[in-house]
This record gives structure tokens, sequence and C-alpha cells, in this order.
């Protein structure tokens, strides 16, 4: 839990209580909806309330009006009777989900507006203090998210659904915002619901490139055969080498192979690179890299190309995930469903509004970095007591970022 007290979770309860009071039927109801395991966060602790299970919207819809969750979850798993302990549910299978967050992506921007703060002192302090220098407490962690961390989620979330769609022909997928730092999606084909952990642990291999060689791919050797060597048009995994691959050869850029390889070795890659992109013509231009140039460059080429998931939640067949549509307990946002058509349109400051900005609440900011909810921007503060609209109010208490005057 993000609240710098009891009052700040009792402040932000209220205002999720009155929108799930006047809202709750904008939930997303999963289908056989009878077969799936529920849970929630309460406001008042560190406890999640789960085995539970719901036989028509109608009781769903009552719950959340009657407990108000700060998070509210479903399982991806189908079970026979879905109340029971784990052991003794019955699975009847699952649906391949994945997560993807900024949390797990080497985003630059984190180092800049993450700060951490001390609840007692209401002061806010870097990322390398460990106890505040004033009281000796501990200090919490205040993780941000701006639109750097959303788009290269984005990014991600469009280089997954590329292999979903194209790769491995799934047609029936659904896609939500968070509601705070990245995108679910969710694969619900027939084929892919009796699949155990181990297939779905080989699907994670695949998307992430876990094994992929050189020698399978043709390039392994002191000279390369162009009809075998992957090519830009190549499908599958040897076209995305060959398309990363003459990308990163066109930077030239030693540094971005290093961020990618965590070799250093290329760092004095760059006349060799250059030599690649000039000699890609009709036929893919392997040769002129040695092969322990190739080996890192296709090893850059493959974490540049990989989908970056959570595989942990992926390959967990009893996974609990955000319910569609309901609120974010760290945020106020809502955990918006949309087309994954659109994700390139998709903007979560707006179209994941939720909360009343017609309303205000005054409240006191320890630190906050320029933010934009709807169409207000706001900030930067620090150590200030501001009047904000609701939504942007609850957006930073429930961070942990602000506290009640």
């Amino acid at each position: 839990m993000s609240f710098l007290s009891s009052a700040e979770a009792v402040f932000v309860e209220k205002a999720f209580r009155e929108f799930y009071r006047e809202n709750y039927r904008v939930l997303y109801l999963p289908d056989r909806i009878q077969e799936r395991e529920f849970g929630y966060f309460t406001f008042s602790g560190k406890l999640m309330v789960r085995h539970l299970a719901f036989g028509s919207p109608r009781e769903l819809w009552e719950t959340v009006r009657r407990v108000t969750p700060l998070h509210l979850h479903y399982s991806a798993a189908f079970y026979r009777y879905p109340k029971a302990p784990m052991e003794e549910k019955g699975w009847l299978g699952a649906e391949l989900i994945f997560d993807i967050d900024a949390d797990h992506l080497d985003t630059p921007c984190g180092k800049r507006h993450d700060f951490k703060v001390c609840p007692k002192c209401r002061e806010a302090f870097p990322l390398d203090a460990e106890n505040c220098p004033r009281c000796g407490g501990q200090l919490r962690k205040v993780e941000w998210v701006c639109g750097e961390c959303l788009e290269a989620a984005r990014e991600e979330a469009r280089k997954l659904l590329d292999f979903l769609e194209g790769d491995l022909g799934f047609r029936k997928l659904r896609m939500a915002f968070s509601g705070n730092r990245g995108f679910h999606i969710v694969v619900h084909d027939e084929q892919v619901l009796d699949l155990g952990q181990a297939e779905r642990k080989e699907i994670v291999d695949y998307l992430t490139g876990a094994g992929l060689e050189l020698r399978a791919l043709g390039l392994d050797g002191r000279r390369v055969d162009p009809e075998l060597a992957p090519d830009i048009g190549d499908p599958g995994w040897r076209g995305r080498v060959a398309r990363a691959a003459l990308q990163l050869a066109a930077r030239a850029d030693g540094g971005e192979l290093y961020r990618l390889t965590g070799d250093r070795r290329a760092l004095r890659l760059g006349e060799e690179l250059r030599r690649l992109a000039e000699a890609w013509g009709e036929k893919p231009g392997w040769s002129v890299l040695s092969r322990s140039s190739r080996t890192l460059l296709v090893k850059a080429a493959v974490e540049f190309s990989a989908a970056h998931i959570d595989a942990v939640v992926t390959t967990d067949i009893h996974r609990l995930l955000r319910l569609g549509n309901s609120l974010h307990g760290k945020t106020g946002l809502l955990a918006r469903t949309f087309n994954p058509n659109t994700l390139d349109d998709f903007d979560p400051f707006t179209q994941a509004l939720a909360l009343p900005t017609d309303r205000e609440a005054e409240i006191y900011v320890i630190k906050a970095p320029r933010f934009r909810l709807g169409e207000g921007e706001y900030g930067p503060y620090k150590a200030e007591a501001v009047r904000l609209p609701l939504a942007a109010a609850v957006y930073l208490l429930a961070r942990g970022a602000a506290a009640l005057p």
C-alpha cells in the first residue's frame, strides 16, 4: 500500500466508493464468469480476500459496491469449484496472459523522476537514500510514470502483438491498460486454454528469443552463405534478427550495442557495423563481420527484437489479473480495456481517467514532477499545499507522493 497514513487511505476509499456505486456496470465481465475465481485488496491493510465466485454479473456488481476494493482481480483460469481451496478447485483450463510493465524495462527516465519519501517527516529524498536523516525512519519509494515510460511499454506491446498475431496466429485477443505503468494482453483462442506450464514456458522462450544461436540462423562459421543467412524479408525470428541487425548497423552506435548486450567489446564495433550496413544489398552482408562480431550483433538484435514480458505471469496457470475497467489503487485510473488495433492512439492519461475533475481537494504535495491528467497539466510541486481536481489529488495520494493537510 502506498498511502502515507490511514487518513489518505480513507479519503481515496471514499472517492472509489462513489465511483463504483455509480459506475459499477463499466466493469469488464469475463466470459464463463461462474468458473472464475475473484479476489480483491482492501483499503484497511495489505489484505487480499480471494477464492470468491459469482454466479452472475449482478453478484459481482453488488460485492464491489459493498466492499469498495483497492484492487480488483479475477482468474485467467477456469475452475470446477472456484470457491474451493486451490488444491480442490478442479482446474479446467486458463487463458494465456501477458503483463508488460515499465518497471521491467530499462527506461532511463526512472532515475530522473523516481524518488523516496519519509511518511513521518513528509520530505522527499533521492533514490539512493535509505533512511530519513531527520527521524531515522525507513523511506518509501515513489515510482512515477511519465510519457516516456508508457511509450516504452507501448513499444513492447506492439512487438508482442506482432509475435502473437503474425508468428503464432492468435486471433482472439483482449487488451487493457494496467491502470498504472503498462499493458495486459490476454489470448483466449481455444487452443491455448489447455496448455500447461511447460507449454506456456515454450511460448515465453520463443517470444524472448531464449536459446537462439548462430548455428540456427546460418551464421556460424568463418564465412556466411548469403543464401542461408537471415534476410529482412524472412518470416519469424530470422527476419527479426536481420531487420534489427541492419537497423543497429546503420546507427553504428557501439554504446547502444553495449546497453543491449552488456559486453564492452561492443563499444569497438562502430566501423564494422558501418561496413555491414554498406554491404547489405540484395543479399545480406553478414560476411563482412568476424564471427565474434556477428555473435555480439545477433545478441543485440535478439534483445532489441524480443518481447519483454513478465515470464512468471505468463507461465502461471492459476494467475489472477486485474479486472478490466476497475480502478487501480496506486493511481485512481481505470485499467481501461480497448481494442488492440487502437494501441497507437490509446492515451492512458485521458481515456483511463475516471474520477471527477470538476471537484477539488486540498492536499500537501511532498514532491511531484509535472504530470498530465485529462485536459489539465499540473506541477511540478515540492513541499507545498495545493488545490487540485479530485482525480489529480487521488493520483498523488495513492502514489504516496502527497498527504492530507
